[in-house]
């Protein structure tokens, strides 16, 4: 089909359709096939249901919103019951896509059933998109599937997007995983990202300071991302004796930190600027007995020194001075 959309008077449905795939006439034929109204159902759906799948998903994206437009809900439900896995690996990441946009066509038409398909078909492969429109019915039933899609790299974001809705359940199910009364395993190396997510989303909601001795054991863990999290926890849910101790666990991680780290630790040593001062004094000084200098590029030392207030920099720019004049002379 070569004559542009907008210059033929009168289009057959099936050839708008065949027009989804189109780089210059996708986007309008979407709009003439929602123009058509309930007579262009049948074609969208079989252009969805019954047309393999390709390594290039816009066609099939145009045809999922073109049914979405149409309150189509039975079409996109059918696509998501009859999903079989692509055995190509080009054409299963382009099926995702797919079922992403088909995910957020359905939570505009929210019900009991579509909040169950959409589950089901998240369990079978999680998307981003199946997962923030799981996140748009705040049901605490979804919560177990959320959690086991911290480990997922491509989906994490979204999944804590999807929990933050729910921080009641994300408390609740969040600390009996860290008791090991859920499924959802959150100790050993296979789940450091899953841990580390779940560390950070119970940081964010709160816990009970009863809750705080099966959590200090993460502020030994490997990943500092897990360590600076827990430390939030700990400066809420313990009293002033035990600052200093998670003010030195986070020195003792400072140099694997990044820089969003670096700023939530200084975030903390700020709020707590006596014990900070107090702890950073005692590092400071077994530091130099062992003639360490400072090290500007290390975020060790400038944790230590905004903990000192600055009084480190100080010190090593008047050593540097007396050293040159000591050369001169």
């Amino acid at each position: 089909m070569t004559t542009p959309l907008n210059q033929i008077r009168e289009q057959k449905i099936d050839d708008l359709v065949e027009s989804l795939g189109s780089l210059q006439d996708g986007d309008l034929a979407i709009e003439m096939l929602v123009a058509r109204g309930k007579k262009a159902i049948p074609y969208l759906s079989d252009f969805l249901l019954n047309r393999p799948p390709r390594t290039i998903a816009l066609p099939r994206c145009r045809a999922v919103r073109a049914l979405g437009e149409l309150g189509a809900c039975s079409s996109l439900i059918a696509y998501f019951k009859k999903y079989k896995r692509p055995q190509d690996g080009a054409v299963l990441f382009a099926e995702d896509a797919v079922r992403s946009a088909a995910a957020r066509e359905l939570a505009r038409y929210p019900s009991t059933e579509v909040f169950r398909v959409l589950l089901d078909a998240a369990w079978e492969r999680a998307t981003g998109g199946l997962v923030l429109a799981l996140g748009e019915f705040h049901r605490p039933e979804a919560v177990p599937l959320l959690f086991e899609i911290l480990e997922d790299d491509f989906c994490r974001e979204d999944a804590m997007k999807a929990l933050r809705k729910l921080p009641e359940a994300v408390r609740q199910f969040g600390i009996l995983s860290v008791r090991g009364l859920t499924g959802v395993i959150l100790d050993g190396p296979a789940a450091v990202r899953r841990r580390r997510a779940t560390v950070q989303l119970l940081s964010e909601v709160g816990v009970a300071s009863s809750d705080w001795p099966e959590l200090r054991k993460y502020l030994f863990a490997d990943d500092a991302a897990t360590v600076v999290a827990t430390a939030k926890i700990g400066f809420t849910e313990t009293s002033e004796a035990d600052w200093a101790a998670i003010i030195g666990v986070l020195f003792k991680i400072a140099d694997r930190v990044n820089s969003l780290e670096e700023e939530e630790i200084e975030e903390m040593l700020d709020a707590h600027p006596v014990a900070a001062r107090r702890v950073a004094i005692e590092i400071a000084k077994e530091r130099q007995n062992h003639g360490e200098k400072p090290h500007w590029l290390s975020p060790f030392w400038r944790l230590l020194n905004h903990a000192l207030g600055g009084t480190l920099e100080t010190r090593s720019a008047h050593a540097q001075r007396t050293g040159m004049r000591s050369k001169v002379g």
